[in-house]
């Protein structure tokens, strides 16, 4: 069995960034964090650290700070059931990896209920829905919503659905660019909004269409209420969430570009196959949260 202090200065020095830091935050001196650092490196006969600014985590080193954060979180709760009295912490912390659209949209509506009757303390971190199966590869995350539907070792997913998109514009805008439709040559000389430069949903769109990444004039903005507000202001066209812009088609005030085919991503909820029981419940609330406002897949 792997002793925990190794395991400990490990995550501590990786959130840090730097031994110094971490030494402060386990109050013993740079010299016993390296020391144990070392011995976990020993132990296992592989460098856990990349010794740079700020230390980073070799790929053994990633999935030994993924096993000590969980069993951090399996060891509050057994020390939550175990207590009698109330020094066991009140709350659980879950770190959650999340799409912008779906954090905007519908996650908090599907989790909101049980992160107040479970007493969890959600710490998100927001990537596109491509990238977000990293930070739980890392151990960033004990859990995220993906696009990417193969399980990581250790892990298990969950389909939680197909979230469909619209590409819209104002009525102006498409009357100006897009008189004789989606045209490659439109889509050429048109602005496009984007949430950032790996928006993975638009730049799939312009390829489908024969049209690369630096093909075409684009704004970058990283808030998809922004992004709908600088499409409304007549800035450009952009795909959004058809969760956020229904009622502006509905009203006539957007114009959807591309309603058939329309553009979709389906989302997945990725997390250790071993889970403490909050976590468990975490989950299945966001699976039934996630049911109710995404298209079924299939």
């Amino acid at each position: 069995m792997l002793d925990s202090k190794p395991l400990m200065a490990l995550d501590a020095v990786l959130q840090a960034g730097s031994f110094d830091k971490a030494a402060q935050r386990l109050c013993i001196t740079p010299s016993a964090v390296s020391q144990r650092i070392r011995q976990l490196e020993e132990r296992i006969g592989q460098t856990v650290l990349i010794r740079s600014q700020p230390v980073r985590a070799t790929p053994a080193g990633k999935r030994l700070l993924r096993h000590v954060r969980q069993l951090g979180v399996l060891e509050a709760e057994l020390l939550r059931e175990l207590s009698d009295d109330d020094s066991a912490p009140a709350f659980t912390a879950l770190s959650i990896a999340v799409n912008a659209d779906s954090l905007d949209t519908w996650f908090i509506d599907a989790v909101a209920d049980c992160a107040a009757q479970e007493q969890l303390l959600l710490q998100l971190t927001v990537d596109d829905q491509d990238y977000t199966h990293a930070l739980l590869k890392n151990g960033d995350v004990i859990g995220c919503v993906t696009s990417q539907a193969q399980a990581l070792t250790g892990c298990q997913s969950v389909c939680l659905g197909r979230m469909p998109y619209a590409c819209v514009t104002t009525p102006a805008f498409a009357a100006r660019y897009f008189a004789n439709g989606l045209t490659p040559e439109a889509l050429r000389a048109a602005p496009a909004i984007l949430f950032n430069r790996k928006d993975s949903l638009h730049l799939n769109f312009m390829a489908e269409r024969g049209i690369g990444p630096a093909d075409f004039p684009q704004f970058t903005v990283p808030s998809i209420h922004a992004l709908l507000d600088m499409i409304r202001a007549g800035l450009g066209y952009g795909l959004t969430p058809r969760l956020q812009v229904a009622p502006l088609l509905a009203s006539g005030q957007l114009h959807d570009l591309a309603a058939q085919p329309a553009p979709a991503i389906t989302l997945y909820w990725h997390c250790w196959a071993l889970q403490s029981p909050r976590l468990a419940r975490f989950g299945a609330a966001l699976l039934a949260g996630a049911q109710q406002q995404l298209e079924p897949v299939g």
